[in-house]
């Protein structure tokens, strides 16, 4: 297992957690609704080196919840891939681990972060923070039933100024965590605000085993410097990635000290987007994959020109047709226009089955 890095170092080299290599040491987070199979794919595709499934609940494993049990399934083509569990009753937890490795999970995060009001009135998420015996005995059983590495998400701190999640992340660490995620915001902050990137040092300092930092990584240069300004070993990046999947590739070129790749078009940008319903549909179904799709391609016209105009009738596309269609159209716009520079059609791409 590979322990902190020293700040300051050179190319960062891959993440090992227990048989699992991190490489680039970039991880896709976790994200509702978002992080499905298709997307991880493209995520994984684009750079990543670990990807992360949406959280799913050990209290829906345990009752034989089938929507609990297909948010678990991987694609091959994925791997490495961490699923998320959620929950607070330590008595679930081995039934949970079995699913998703059953599932295909190469790592099994805990989610220790989660502010939703719902997750947190059930005593799970960031309300174990609160509870650090049962944060613990949560850890313990997932870590003594897995075959696969455990690891927790955190936040840093309930409230600004809680400095609790340290003496947490080392007992979760002695409780079998092989890594520790921790988001450089308190849970009273939500997504508001600058990360802190200070807590990230500390817990670099205060643990033996790996530290993922998270938070207020955008750009490639924010993830080479988060790691050389805390010593983490892996930066986790979430909403950053959302529309863009080709981000990690970015980061990490960024990371190798190389130089960094121009975003792409749009029509880069859309191409990818349509492969992305592709995927989908072919996953779940068209009805369902284009209603998946909206919030989607709101974020990967975002900063475009028109992109409201698009975001508008992307909200009444039903069919992948429609939808190829409609980029083709948006495209013309943009070209007629000089907006944009165009420099292949969208409508070239071809998914490729996952």
């Amino acid at each position: 297992m590979s322990g902190p890095r020293t700040a300051g170092e050179g190319v960062p080299r891959p993440l090992r957690i227990g048989a699992v290599t991190i490489d680039p040491p970039l991880v896709l987070g976790p994200m509702a609704g978002t992080t499905k199979r298709a997307y991880r794919l493209l995520c994984r595709r684009g750079g990543a080196g670990l990807v992360s499934g949406e959280m799913v609940s050990i209290n829906g494993i345990a009752h034989g919840n089938e929507r609990s049990f297909e948010m678990l399934r991987t694609f091959d083509g994925e791997h490495p891939v961490s699923l998320q569990l959620f929950g607070s009753s330590p008595e679930l937890m081995p039934e949970a681990v079995a699913a998703a490795e059953e599932a295909g999970a190469d790592v099994i995060d805990i989610n220790m972060g989660c502010s939703v009001a719902k997750v947190r009135r059930s005593g799970a998420g960031v309300a174990l923070m609160a509870e650090p015996e049962g944060a613990a005995a949560l850890t313990s059983a997932a870590a003594g039933t897995a075959t696969v590495p455990v690891t927790v998400k955190l936040r840093a701190g309930l409230t600004a100024g809680d400095e609790g999640y340290i003496e947490l992340a080392q007992r979760l660490q002695d409780a079998g965590a092989a890594a520790v995620v921790i988001h450089a915001r308190a849970a009273s902050q939500g997504f508001g605000g600058p990360a802190d990137w200070t807590h990230i040092s500390r817990l670099v300092e205060a643990l033996e085993v790996p530290v993922i930092g998270n938070g207020d990584v955008t750009e490639p240069e924010d993830a080479r410097r988060m790691m050389r300004e805390t010593g983490c070993a892996a930066v986790m990046v979430a909403r950053a990635a959302w529309g863009r999947p080709w981000v990690f590739g970015r980061m990490a070129a960024a990371l190798r000290g190389e130089a960094v790749p121009s975003e792409p078009d749009a029509a880069g940008r859309l191409g990818v987007a349509l492969l992305h319903a592709q995927m989908l549909a072919r996953d779940v179904g068209e009805r369902i994959a284009m209603h998946q799709m909206r919030a989607h391609m709101h974020q990967y016209v975002r900063g475009l020109a028109n992109a409201r105009g698009f975001r508008s009738r992307a909200n009444d596309v039903s069919t992948l047709d429609g939808l190829r269609r409609l980029i083709e159209r948006y495209l013309a716009e943009l070209r007629s226009t000089e907006d944009e520079p165009i420099s292949h059609a969208a409508s070239e791409t071809q998914a490729k089955t996952p």
